[in-house]
């Protein structure tokens, strides 16, 4: 079965489209933004834990200053998209071509951002969601196909994603007293499936591919481009 025909049948297809090197060196971005907002604060510098690696690092500052970890949490999933390596990534051609090609429609337009799974911070992992959770054809229902990058190896043990396989017609979102949500008796039988993402890898899910965020032990950090139908 040829790629196309996976995604159109299963709703998600992973690719080795990267170089691991590549991939693995933007994390840079992301430590140099650490860097960059720590020098800013009026905190001494040293309490952001320069030394740390990056997988540990927010952690560690959680570990004696929750507030402080949470700013830089923050920052990262708002502005570190921007740092010049993963705009590289988010901007190479081969990415676009491909997600043209698997998703079988043309892309204009893209929204570009980086996501986490930090152990410090379980509430912030993403739940049960479709990237389109109103079909209206507006803002987020112009989403088309989402390409998840991780900066490292993820799966099950490291902070991967869990899917629903196979296609689906529709948001399976409903209304909740928390607002459109994936409830576990909508997905109540269906198969579930926790791929593994060797840095290097694009993940490609469908605009209503129901997915959520894996624990991870060590801080886990991808890069996410959803792109927009033309």
């Amino acid at each position: 079965m040829s790629d196309t025909a996976f995604y159109r049948a299963q709703g998600h297809v992973a690719l080795p489209l990267f170089d691991r090197a590549l991939v693995e060196a933007a994390q840079a971005d992301i430590a140099e933004h650490i860097d960059r907002l720590s020098h800013a604060m009026y905190l001494p510098f040293d309490r952001s834990c320069p030394d740390a690696p990056l997988a540990e690092r927010l952690d560690r500052i959680y570990a004696h200053d929750r507030s402080q970890a949470n700013l830089l949490r923050v920052a990262i999933c708002t502005d570190a998209h921007r740092g010049p390596r993963l705009q590289a990534i988010a901007n190479d051609p081969r990415l676009h071509a491909e997600a043209e090609r698997i998703g079988e429609r043309a892309l204009a337009g893209k929204v570009v951002r980086v996501r986490a799974s930090i152990a410090s911070f379980p509430e912030h992992r993403h739940a049960w969601h479709s990237d389109v959770a109103r079909d209206d054809g507006t803002s987020c229902g112009q989403v088309w196909t989402t390409a998840w990058i991780p900066l490292c190896d993820a799966g099950p043990g490291n902070g991967g994603l869990e899917i629903i396989p196979g296609r689906q017609h529709a948001p399976l979102a409903s209304e909740t007293d928390d607002g459109l949500r994936i409830t576990e008796e909508a997905i109540a039988g269906l198969p579930r499936l926790q791929p593994e993402c060797p840095a290097g890898t694009v993940l490609f899910l469908d605009r209503f591919t129901p997915h959520r965020t894996l624990p991870a032990g060590k801080a886990r950090f991808a890069l996410v481009v959803w792109m927009k139908a033309a």
